[in-house]
């Protein structure tokens, strides 16, 4: 149960006049808005008239982290999964708009390759794309190989898009660009083959590589070196995307803005709530790498589930809601989307100013203290001070009537200035206007 349910949005109005005959009075807090908006959100989006059946070629990124505790269960219950991937969070997250086929929960269950798990994923731990473009094209008197190729032959045939998500197991970060490009041509081969084997014109989503220079267990320290680096797997998704991506019937999933984002977030975050880089023998959901320090944690893998759902919605008829990161937050990782704000007001007094928490919280004014949310000039300005940090939870506007009835209009930008402080500057476009202040949480 979440502490502050009804925290979503005040209204704060500040009558301003030339004059600078100046009141300030707080005419309306609206609550419970923010949990009926996103219970629309989550449960009128509609179904699907049946689930979008994918098929996925991959590596241990996209087989279910049920099946991989080495990595994705904590210490002190080894066989117990505590993360999952983006395969497990969208069966539990999208069911009417996505499957993967049957599940087999027993190890053991498929002759071929595969653990168990969906039926149509078919990601192999460790297989690189040069493994997959082998197994397609010449498997040899290999038993277990030519028995995925047959099994998955015969799915391709059932499902309704195809998904590549390989190459991260071929990617050596002291390569050269000429050998990374190596890894853009085995996609290619995997997906001509499946171009050969499938229905005519099937979408085929091909996600790029991810940079495993962004995790703890490859980052290279010397900053020249890693620069250097990460401009190399930035070319081959550059090569990726203009050579598949501009081929019939075939979409891109940026698997490699997680990555980017991992690299230039610092501290990472979502809507505000932080997420530790160094991985955890335990595997908390705070931190972003399962403890091996390579393998993505549930919550990357709930922003790869986005960029996947993103390829899909190119061509879905009807397209799939992507997780927002409240849902994230609250229902995938079972954290409080609410915690900085809670945070914040765990340590506040009431200072009996009018201002409600949210809006201090903002604006960065001391709760215990009283405070003014608009500082007024004497020409007439008025400004403000939003919190960088604070900004990451909610969205902070300002308004502005000359009337105080339903004229209320967004300030216009041509009457702003910003500066590099953060602070806000008001030019007054009226003799008479009244001021309001809009705080919404981030969905």
């Amino acid at each position: 149960m979440r502490l502050y349910p009804n925290i979503s949005e005040e209204l704060f109005e500040f009558p301003v006049h030339l004059t600078h005959i100046i009141t300030m009075t707080v005419i309306k807090h609206i609550i419970g808005t923010l949990v009926f908006s996103w219970a629309l959100l989550c449960f009128a989006t509609g179904a699907y008239a049946a689930p979008l059946r994918l098929l996925v070629i991959g590596d241990s990124l996209s087989e279910e982290y049920r099946f991989e505790a080495p990595f994705s269960a904590p210490d002190s219950n080894p066989l117990q999964a505590n993360t999952r991937n983006w395969v497990e969070i969208l069966a539990a997250r999208r069911p009417s708009f996505f499957s993967l086929g049957g599940y087999q929960a027993s190890l053991g269950s498929y002759a071929d390759l595969r653990n168990a798990g969906y039926e149509y994923n078919y990601s192999i731990p460790g297989y690189k794309a040069s493994a997959w473009v082998e197994l397609l094209n010449n498997p040899g008197l290999n038993l277990p190989r030519i028995l995925t190729r047959l099994e998955l032959n015969g799915d391709l045939g059932s499902v309704n898009a195809v998904l590549i998500v390989a190459g991260a197991n071929d990617l050596r970060l002291g390569d050269t660009d000429a050998q990374h490009n190596v890894i853009r041509t085995n996609l290619v081969s995997i997906h001509s083959y499946v171009r050969a084997n499938a229905p005519a014109g099937i979408p085929i989503i091909v996600g790029t590589v991810a940079d495993i220079g962004a995790t703890p267990l490859e980052k290279i320290s010397d900053p020249t070196t890693a620069a250097a680096s990460r401009q190399r797997v930035a070319t081959l998704n550059a090569n990726i995307i203009s050579d598949l991506g501009a081929r019939p019937n075939t979409f891109i999933a940026r698997i490699d803005r997680i990555t980017d984002r991992i690299h230039d977030q610092v501290p990472f975050h979502i809507n505000g709530t932080e997420f530790t880089y160094a991985p955890h023998p335990e595997n908390p959901p705070r931190h972003l790498f399962c403890k091996d320090g390579f393998h993505p944690s549930t919550v990357c893998q709930a922003l790869i589930a986005n960029e996947i759902l993103k390829g899909i919605n190119h061509f879905a008829a009807t397209p799939i809601p992507l997780l927002t990161n409240r849902e994230i937050l609250g229902d995938v990782l079972s954290l409080n989307p609410d915690q900085p704000l809670i945070d914040f007001i765990s340590t506040a007094g009431d200072d009996h100013d009018g201002l409600p928490a949210l809006l201090e919280f903002l604006l960065g004014t001391n709760p215990s203290s009283p405070s003014v949310a608009l500082t007024f000039s004497a020409d007439g300005s008025a400004s403000y001070r939003p919190s960088p940090s604070a900004l990451r939870f909610a969205n902070l506007s300002l308004l502005q009537s000359q009337t105080l009835n339903n004229d209320w209009v967004p300030v216009p930008a041509a009457n702003t200035i910003s500066f590099p402080d953060g602070s806000v500057k008001i030019i007054p476009s009226s003799p008479t206007l009244f001021y309001k202040f809009a705080a919404t949480p981030n969905p």
